[in-house]
């Protein structure tokens, strides 16, 4: 609260001395206005930062090869078989069959065994020691019971610290017969290797039937008594085979097979496991007795009723390979499958490497049954991409406009943007718009820049648009070239080398290379006439860490070029060209929005110092308005009563 310092005067000194220091504390005011300022800069360039971040992020989303691996899928039985499309996918058809599905083992112990789950199992006879199973070791001590078992299974790791490829389950068949149940987390006929490596844990339980983890797999195989290859050689070209019989899960097979001239014996069992859907195994013994192994482990009702070779009929006895084990709950399984008539088989139900990229998903048993699977390239889905791409950039040309216009003198309601006479996010954008224009050239080809493929300038705005049109033509002509604008490729002349990283200093162009020792290359760019060596190799990488290819690194094994030379084609596309711009541009400490934010944060700093600064001053100018005035009201004061002292003695002075 100020102090009232009306006195003998009459005047409001207090309303002087407070429009006096209102007059000092505009000078405040004014710092703080820049100091908002400022803060509304720094708030402008964070958004800034969002929006190239976004920019980055649309990029990344297109700077892979996967990332061009978008299709459109289509089953004619969905329950079946599906399709995916990836990396070397193309717009293609294929006709499916499956015959079996892949399957998880699943082992359990022997009946009878565990009549507890709290008593150790050594008190039941069960010896303790070490196992091995999916190859890491396991101590099972004394005093352990069958869920201490479980739970060592269950979190047991390898030596990379990776749970093993089994789950382990206690089931409870009564009060005094629990069973111990090993299933194998992925499918596929080879199933788990089990074995005990001291003491005989596992066998006791009767998982496995012997130390080394024979588990009692069999399979059924069938035999001729007949010397059926010479028969078959002794054929004339027109005559026929006809084949009938029953496959691993009791499906009816039959095939007439006609000699054709030139046909061997290996072409007759090539036909056979054809007629098998694939899922047997057809030789010779070296008499000539035709042998028919079943692919699939377990029980099985594999049979060939009918042999007939040129008129002349043949049996096949049946026999078992194998002892079968009781500790086989099921066998693993492979799933076995055709793809155009071409019998394939895998250890999973999503069947990859048959097709190049393609993943054929199955589902269910179509023996009976084609599925026809379709895979059409998602042109939408990619051009989305390349817009999405495209609106972040142009969301930053309009950022930059906006808040870097002046007022217009001839509007009364113009504003000035809040980067206004700001050169920096402008001269930013334009940076990056070069990047869109610029040719990518590196490789030759018809697609060597964004106009090509449809990237047009809204010549009103200066926003970028797409003519879907080209865009589209350019993908189905030249969609290797589109990715590439897209994209960094690295490509040699040589098989031997491949691509294995960049960094940001690695510059685009062909390069020479030389193998000059056991340990180094030297690379050349081409048209340059300086070498640089590269580090010593690490097994088969080869990187280079000077000159225009700093930062390359190459899978190149020793003697790939050997005297002579080889070239590498290197080129960045857009996407990496952004991220890594982008990068920098946003890097915290180093990078220009931070170094410019940090800029107007030491003005905001130095604003508040000239605050302090002006509001003690300010405060000092008050107090000694306070005491100016406060001095003139007491000399007013002391004038007053000097005065009336003088007019009492005049009056005093009268009357004598």
């Amino acid at each position: 609260m100020g102090i009232t310092v009306n006195g003998p005067s009459g005047i409001d000194t207090q309303y002087i001395i407070d429009s006096l220091v209102e007059l000092e504390r505009q000078k405040v005011t004014k710092v703080q206005s820049e100091k908002k300022a400022y803060q509304v800069k720094i708030d402008a360039y964070s958004k800034f930062k969002s929006l190239l971040s976004d920019l980055r992020s649309k990029a990344n989303a297109l700077s892979k090869v996967s990332s061009f691996d978008l299709f459109t899928a289509k089953s004619s039985n969905e329950k079946a078989v599906t399709i995916e499309g990836g990396t070397g996918s193309v717009d293609s058809q294929y006709d499916v069959r499956v015959f079996q599905l892949a399957a998880n083992e699943k082992m359990i112990s022997a009946d009878g065994k565990i009549t507890s789950q709290t008593e150790s199992l050594s008190s039941m006879g069960i010896t303790a020691g070490e196992i091995s199973i999916d190859g890491v070791s396991i101590i099972i001590d004394d005093d352990d019971t069958i869920q201490d078992l479980r739970l060592k299974i269950n979190n047991a790791t390898d030596e990379d610290g990776n749970k093993i490829g089994v789950s382990a389950s206690v089931l409870k068949v009564s009060d005094t017969d629990y069973r111990l149940v090993l299933t194998s987390k992925e499918s596929g006929s080879s199933g788990i290797e089990y074995r005990d490596i001291s003491g005989s844990t596992l066998q006791d339980l009767g998982i496995i039937m012997d130390a080394d983890g024979n588990k009692g797999n069999i399979n059924q195989q069938l035999s001729s008594s007949s010397d059926i290859r010479s028969e078959f050689e002794a054929l004339a070209a027109g005559q026929s085979i006809t084949i009938d019989g029953f496959d691993h899960d009791g499906r009816a097979i039959s095939a007439t097979l006609v000699k054709k001239a030139g046909d061997t014996a290996d072409d007759f069992l090539k036909e056979l496991n054809k007629a098998y859907n694939g899922m047997i195994e057809a030789s010779f013994d070296e008499e000539g007795n035709l042998q028919i192994t079943d692919k699939v482990t377990g029980t099985s009702r594999l049979a060939l009723n009918n042999l007939n070779i040129g008129g002349s009929e043949h049996a096949l006895s049946v026999s078992v390979i194998g002892d079968e084990g009781a500790g086989v709950l099921s066998t693993g399984k492979d799933a076995y499958f055709s793809v155009e008539n071409v019998f394939m088989s895998s250890n999973k139900n999503s069947a990859s490497g048959f097709v190049t990229g393609a993943t054929f998903n199955l589902h269910s048993v179509t023996a009976d049954e084609s599925v026809k699977v379709e895979l059409t390239r998602d042109v939408d889905g990619i051009k989305k991409k390349f817009q999405e791409l495209v609106d972040a950039y142009n969301a930053l040309l309009r950022f930059s406009k906006d808040s870097t216009k002046h007022a217009n003198p001839d509007d009364e309601t113009s504003t000035n943007g809040v980067l206004a006479g700001d050169s920096t996010t402008s001269s930013i954008v334009s940076q990056i718009r070069s990047f869109f224009q610029q040719q990518y050239n590196t490789f030759e080809g018809t697609y060597t820049n964004f106009a090509l493929i449809g990237l047009k300038t809204d010549t009103a705005t200066g926003e970028y648009k797409i003519d879907d049109e080209m865009f589209k033509k350019a993908l189905d002509k030249g969609f290797d070239e589109v990715v590439r604008l897209f994209t960094t490729t690295g490509v040699s002349d040589n098989s031997g080398i491949s691509m294995g990283r960049s960094t940001k200093d690695t510059k685009s162009g062909v390069y020479i290379l030389e193998e000059i020792d056991s340990q180094h290359f030297r690379i050349q760019l081409q048209g340059s006439s300086e070498w640089f060596v590269s580090d010593a190799r690490t097994g088969e990488i080869i990187t280079f860490s000077d000159g225009p290819a700093k930062g390359l690194s190459l899978t190149a094994p020793q003697g790939s070029i050997g005297g002579g030379s080889a070239t590498f084609t290197f080129s960045k596309g857009l996407a990496t060209i952004l991220d890594e711009v982008v990068n920098k541009l946003t890097d915290g400490t180093e990078g220009t929005v931070a170094l410019r934010q940090e800029s107007w944060r030491r003005s905001m700093k130095y604003a508040d110092d000239r605050i302090l600064k002006l509001e003690d001053r300010i405060e000092k100018y008050r107090l000694r308005l306070v005491k100016q005035f406060s001095a003139m009201e007491q000399a007013m004061s002391q004038m007053q009563a000097q005065g009336s002292q003088l007019t009492a003695s005049s009056f005093l002075y009268s009357r004598y």
